[in-house]
């Protein structure tokens, strides 16, 4: 035990409290010590700088609360963490309001400034010492703060403290209400993203524990298993010793003997060789899920980082704004710092919106990926930015080595418009910009894009690392907001990809993106239950359904309910249905599918229908119903016996197409 775990042996939580909740007790016990060090100081600051007052004393109290919660958590840890969360909260309130009580003459615009930040900094507290589960405590502890938060100025008003009341005129100070409740909710937003992700990481590593200790105990098994058959052979061999001795004459029951000791050493063998593939494929997935532990902790550092850069500018601007309006100035310049706050605030709006689309693009996707012509997917970004475009830009474009790629056709589209963007937006003012952008194959059949422009250039000597960066420019002298790159490569990683690049500066830069060949493109399954299975096959451009039983209303519902969500976002012109396991469909769901399922997937795109197994005699009814809707909705219907036929049928439609 080293001197500083001797000085504080009382802060570890005692045998009595959960396993889970041990680490959380004693984080609380931590910080009490913390927060009440800094209460005696600041104590000691007031005892200093100003004369004695009630405010003081209430400062020792805290202090003392602080430490006494130390106690409270061995036997009552639920009790001593809300105390905990809860004193700031309640103390920050009673002083403030309690030092507005002392002064019949008010002092400072600040003190009514002040207290609110400690308020906002007491949000931090319940994500740090609950975990998630403990809701009810939680929400106890975050109503308190955001009842005082927002109703700060109304229990002011009504004990005679209110701001007005007491003389002061700030023409912007109730603004500051919804400055405060926005960064309230974006600490609490901020604060249990940051806790969900790091939980989840912890129920994962726990999950690798148990499985390497499971693993650990079938290897003892086995190892037992073979001391067992290693003693069955020495017996068996002390068998045949003896026999040998006894029976010189008896060579086949030795021969016998001889083949079963061949049988238990293959045993053996095979044995150890399914122990070794066991531990094998148990330490890749070990190595698997320690590189995706390490690869969240790294983005959760960057988040952390970005959180507390970039909302600490408009926050410290804020802060000091605010306290500029406490001092003796003209109306003209209360309305400039008005003016500044107001501006600070949008800046903090930008930042928490960059923030959204973060965690937005690291949500779990459906990854489908489509068969996209590269050439129609960046005239579309060319019409995009025509508008930015002059009639000088050489812009060219040769996708003749590799025309389609199988990818999502929406992080295409943002990859090819943010480097096109960034070319246009960093071109060079001495010289016309040209931009070549080219498709290639690669050695294992992966699709390579380079785009190259003679624009302004990176020094890659000093900024390689920083290149893919969140928030990092590189020329200042235009708009943007370091976003672009970090997105690129984030979706490149995403779809399994990567990214390059080559530039120098005032010549210009060269980014290689390279796309990993697709797999299994002509079954990408969306949707699956006990019904049906719902897959895209992006050779053909075609949505599938399988169904898979005999199905109820609900079921039969559902899956065409998922299936028109789909349509809506790939707006595949074709339907491939085999029904030869569905069984009898309800005349209501019958009527239903023609009256409301069709014409909303004709609307939004479906113009073929190719169906399996719908010449049984039991959909004769379901049959004539489709061939009449599909005559009066104008969609092109057809009835095969097997997939086969069916797939050939929809490769026919796109061979006519291209022709």
């Amino acid at each position: 035990m080293t001197s500083i775990q001797r000085i504080f042996f009382f802060l570890p939580p005692s045998s009595r409290v959960p396993e889970p909740l041990r680490q959380m007790v004693y984080i609380t016990n931590i910080l009490s010590v913390i927060l009440a060090i800094l209460t005696f100081i600041l104590f000691f600051i007031f005892t200093r700088l100003f004369t004695w007052s009630l405010s003081q004393f209430n400062l020792v109290v805290v202090g003392v609360l602080f430490l006494a919660y130390i106690l409270i958590n061995r036997s009552y840890y639920n009790i001593g963490r809300i105390l905990f969360c809860l004193t700031p909260v309640w103390m920050t309130m009673f002083l403030t309001l309690s030092g507005k009580f002392e002064l019949i003459n008010p002092r400072y615009y600040i003190d009514y400034f002040d207290s609110r930040f400690i308020l906002l900094g007491t949000t931090i507290l319940p994500g740090i010492v609950f975990r998630l589960k403990e809701k009810v405590k939680i929400g106890l502890c975050l109503s308190s703060t955001f009842v005082f938060l927002f109703f700060f100025d109304p229990i002011h008003t009504a004990l005679g403290l209110g701001y007005y009341q007491r003389g002061f005129n700030g023409l912007g100070y109730y603004y500051l209400n919804y400055i405060v409740i926005t960064a309230y909710f974006v600490l609490v937003f901020g604060i249990f993203t940051l806790k969900l992700i790091i939980e989840k990481a912890e129920e994962t590593t726990t999950k690798l524990i148990g499985e390497k200790s499971l693993i650990n105990a079938i290897l003892l098994e086995r190892n037992d298993q073979l001391r067992n058959l290693n003693t069955d052979i020495k017996a068996r061999n002390e068998e045949m010793h003896q026999q040998q001795e006894e029976l010189s004459a008896g060579r086949d029951k030795l021969e016998e003997a001889y083949q079963l000791i061949n049988d238990q050493k293959d045993k053996v063998s095979i044995y150890n060789s399914q122990l070794q593939n066991l531990v094998d494929e148990k330490s890749q997935s070990l190595v698997a899920a320690n590189e995706e532990l390490v690869k969240h902790n790294n983005e959760l550092m960057q988040f952390s980082y970005t959180v507390s850069h970039n909302l600490r500018g408009p926050v410290a601007r804020l802060l000091g704004l605010s306290q500029l309006l406490n001092r003796d100035i003209e109306e003209t310049e209360k309305s400039e710092i008005l003016r500044f706050i107001h501006q600070s605030t949008i800046d903090l709006d930008a930042v928490l919106k960059d923030l959204n689309v973060i965690i937005d693009l690291r949500k779990g996707l459906n990854l489908i990926r489509e068969k996209i012509e590269i050439e129609d997917e960046w005239k579309r970004v060319l019409s995009m930015l025509q508008d930015q475009i002059q009639p000088d830009f050489s812009i060219e474009a040769d996708f003749d080595r590799a025309p389609h790629i199988y990818s999502m056709r929406a992080m295409l589209h943002s990859i090819l418009y943010n480097l096109l963007s960034n070319a246009i937006k960093y071109r060079s003012p001495d010289r016309r910009l040209t931009v070549v952008l080219k498709s290639s194959k690669g050695f294992n059949r992966e699709t390579i894009l380079e785009i190259q422009d003679n624009g302004l250039g990176i020094d890659l000597a000093k900024q390689k690392d920083n290149i893919f960066k969140l928030y990092k420019r590189f020329h200042t002298h235009v708009g943007g907001k370091g976003l672009g790159l970090f997105m690129v490569k984030t979706q490149l990683e995403m779809m399994g990809g990567h990214i390059e690049v080559e530039s120098q500066l005032n010549i210009g830069t060269t980014f290689k993106i390279t796309f990993p060949q697709a797999a299994d493109v002509e079954k990408q399954v969306f949707f699956e239950n006990g019904a049906a299975q719902l897959c895209f096959d992006a050779e053909i451009n075609t949505t599938i359904i399988l169904w898979k039983k005999s199905i109820t209303s609900d079921e039969y519902r559902s899956v065409f309910e998922a299936m028109l969500a789909t349509l809506k976002t790939y707006r595949t012109p074709c339907w491939i249905a085999d029904l030869r396991e569905q069984g009898t469909v309800a005349e209501h769901d019958q009527a239903w599918f023609a009256t409301t399922v069709v014409p909303e997937a004709v609307r939004i795109g479906l113009r073929r229908v190719v169906t399996i197994g719908f010449k049984d005699p039991i959909r004769r009814l379901y049959l004539e119903r489709m061939i009449a809707t599909s005559v009066e909705l104008g969609v092109e219907f057809f009835v095969f016996d097997s997939p086969e036929e069916a797939r050939e049928k929809v490769r026919e439609f796109l061979s006519q197409k291209t022709a």
